[in-house]
């Protein structure tokens, strides 16, 4: 028994120890455990984070990537655009050099059409000096009817002086015969005079219907002529451009190219100078249409406070008012000028709820009374808010008033200043002879 007590013991001693030491192990264990989860929590949080890096190293490249794609389409734009604009200048070249060319055939054809009308000229000049040898003979033959009507009348004191030694009847037949030679002298000058006359509106009619002629004939010339030029001039540029050497002429297009894009860009600025002088121009005209809008408000509203005077006050100025769209900013002057107004009375009506709410338990009599102004400040509001959205739907309405009733509106003002004039200078004359 005490050998087995002992040994008991001893087994009890060694399980103790056995305990602690597993007690101790299962510590190292659960000490090991928990350092292997703060490392794993470690690496975990790590990974975390190198994850998050490597998303925002993700998204940061799609941006990248969305920007690069955004810049291929606008290089692969502006590309096109460069194209576009390399073959407009292509087109231009060969618009120039086809300019160009025909310039010299017009320069040709002028100095042609010079030479002809010098040819003209000396044609007119030798017309001009036919028409004064014509004139000449006309004179020549009015001076050589002047005489033959001296040598008549000649005659006729010859026959007046052998009146008395001529019977009646053979008196009278030499009359007879006088007359009928009169008569064929006259008409024998007329003739020559209206063949004169012919011969001269047909060389004065017949000379621009056949420059006229000329001239269309040399048009169409110069058309087929500037057609096959142009196809003669893109066969040589294709050949150019087939050919070696072409830095001589591909340095005279690009000379030629960029004389053509100065003048379009001297152009370009001409245009964007004369939209912003219009712009201005515009810009002014509805500043005045404003200033004369006001004034005419203004007007009206003294000629309305005067009811004694017995003046028309003429229509409401939104008859003259202008389209949205060229009076935009002062519509929305307007509307933003009616919206503070609203913000106001909403301010005001909950001022008044307030005091009303204050002053409930005070008197019946105020109550009453702020609840006349809550009414009254409601209605001007509702009636503003009206106002506001009849103005809004009456400005797009209003714009064919404009044409029409300018004029009148203009006439009704020269009407309104000087009926003013006159009853101010009937009262000063009043006023003058009541003091004497």
């Amino acid at each position: 028994l005490e050998s087995r007590l002992s040994h008991l013991a001893s087994s009890n001693t060694d399980l103790s120890c056995r305990l602690v030491q597993s007690e101790e192990e299962k510590l190292k264990i659960s000490k090991e455990f928990v350092e292997e989860k703060i490392q794993t929590n470690k690496i975990r949080e790590q990974f975390e984070e190198e994850l998050f890096e490597l998303k925002n190293k993700v998204s940061g490249y799609l941006n990248i990537i969305s920007d690069l794609e955004l810049q291929r389409q606008r290089l692969q734009g502006e590309l096109q655009a460069a194209e576009a604009r390399l073959k407009v200048g292509e087109n231009l070249t060969q618009e120039y050099t086809a300019l160009k060319e025909n310039y010299r055939t017009l320069t040709q054809a002028h100095d042609r059409e010079l030479v002809q009308s010098e040819e003209l000229g000396a044609e007119l000049l030798a017309l001009a000096r036919a028409q004064d040898a014509l004139h000449r003979q006309l004179e020549e033959q009015q001076h050589s009817v002047k005489t033959t009507t001296q040598d008549l009348h000649g005659e006729l004191d010859r026959v007046r002086a052998l009146i008395s030694r001529m019977s009646l009847n053979r008196l009278l037949g030499n009359q007879d015969e006088i007359k009928n030679m009169l008569e064929k002298m006259k008409g024998t000058y007329e003739e020559q005079q209206k063949k004169l006359e012919e011969k001269v509106i047909h060389v004065l009619l017949f000379i621009p219907l056949q420059l006229e002629e000329d001239n269309s004939k040399l048009q169409l010339k110069l058309k087929e002529l500037n057609e096959e030029y142009r196809a003669r001039l893109l066969c040589y540029l294709q050949d150019l451009t087939v050919s070696n050497g072409g830095n001589k002429m591909k340095k005279f297009v690009d000379n030629m190219l960029q004389d053509v894009r100065s003048s379009y860009r001297t152009r370009e600025e001409q245009l964007a100078s004369a939209a912003r002088s219009y712009k201005k121009r515009l810009q002014r005209v509805t500043n005045t249409h404003h200033t004369l809008l006001i004034a005419y408000r203004a007007q009206r509203e003294q000629i309305v406070a005067k009811p004694e005077c017995g003046l028309n006050p003429g229509p409401p100025e939104g008859t003259f008012s202008l389209d949205p769209s060229e009076l935009r900013d002062e519509t929305e002057k307007e509307l933003q000028n009616l919206r503070q107004d609203k913000a106001r009375l909403e301010a005001q009506l909950q001022e008044a709820q307030d005091q009303v709410e204050q002053i409930c338990e005070e008197s019946m009599a105020d109550i009453s009374k702020q609840l006349k102004d809550i009414t009254e400040s409601s209605l001007e509001r509702a009636l503003l808010i009206t106002r506001a959205t009849v103005a809004e739907a009456q400005v797009s309405e209003l714009q064919d008033y404009i044409d029409n009733h300018l004029a009148r509106y203009k006439q009704e003002i020269n009407n309104l200043h000087r009926r003013h004039g006159i009853e101010e200078a009937q009262r000063s004359q009043s006023a003058h002879s009541s003091l004497l």
